[in-house]
């Protein structure tokens, strides 16, 4: 997988939507609201990837796929 290629996938049962750029790597979780969490390099802060849980809700609240990341 390609450092620039992003991966999105839904889990029905669980409702959490999982959004990852490029090839997995160890990461660090980081809440950045109650439905939100940033996945981060440890070392460098970048950014690897995106989970929304309860996405249904998260959806229906915010109406789009909008999310504002605070700099690491």
């Amino acid at each position: 997988m390609e450092k620039n290629q992003i991966v999105m996938s839904y889990d029905r049962e669980a409702d959490v939507v999982y959004i990852s750029f490029g090839k997995p790597r160890k990461a660090v979780s980081e809440e950045i609201d109650s439905y939100v969490v940033v996945r981060r390099d440890p070392e460098t802060k970048e950014i690897l990837g995106v989970t929304i849980t309860n996405f249904s809700k998260y959806f229906e609240v915010k109406k789009q796929l909008s999310i504002k990341v605070p700099a690491s």
